[in-house]
């Protein structure tokens, strides 16, 4: 039996660490969703022989891509690719002005949203991103770039979202079934 939430778009998000991949594809799983990641499709489109996929695969290597990009790719999976499906964003409106944009295009089409906010202490992320680092996943550097940009970006974005009334904090330090079970509680109302 699938679970239920009135919302047709939930945006996860968090530090680097707290389980956002994860939990999205245990989200779409138990509610039907498709999911939307903007790194995910920035590769998609990279490997398209277009002039936006040659676009996007010379500007890719350089890390992030511009807050127009990111907006246009998630309207065009709102309005295009997914209209009447349910969709899980994950990693996504890192920058204040994709919230803003995110918000404006779910309002504008009256689609309810929820902001899933994954909190964990230092001392927990440290040790997911030291495993994910032997994994070959990360590396200091990149821990480093992602924890600046969560800092001087995301945590505006969040900013934003508790403005709209749109966050609902998940204490992401529990293993993932216990995270899971908090995430489907938060998504209930």
């Amino acid at each position: 039996m699938k679970s239920k939430t009135p919302y047709q778009s939930i945006i996860l998000m968090g530090r680097a660490g707290t389980g956002k991949g994860t939990q999205a594809h245990k989200l779409a799983e138990a509610l039907g969703y498709a999911i939307f990641s903007t790194g995910d499709k920035t590769r998609e489109y990279a490997a398209q022989d277009t002039p936006l996929g040659r676009y996007i695969a010379n500007i890719h290597t350089t890390g992030w891509i511009p807050e127009w990009l990111a907006s246009y790719m998630m309207t065009k999976a709102l309005l295009e690719e997914f209209p009447d499906q349910g969709l899980v964003f994950e990693s996504v409106a890192r920058k204040p002005e994709e919230a803003k944009k995110l918000h404006e295009i779910h309002e504008e089409i009256e689609r309810p949203y929820v902001v899933i906010c994954l909190e964990c202490n230092d001392e927990v992320l440290t040790e997911r991103l030291l495993e994910r680092g032997r994994e070959g996943y990360d590396t200091p550097s990149k821990i480093e770039k992602r924890k600046q940009a969560f800092l001087n970006e995301t945590v505006h974005s969040l900013a934003f979202f508790k403005e709209q009334g749109k966050v609902r904090n998940v204490n992401a330090n529990q293993d993932i079934d216990a995270v899971f079970e908090e995430i489907l509680q938060a998504i209930a109302d």
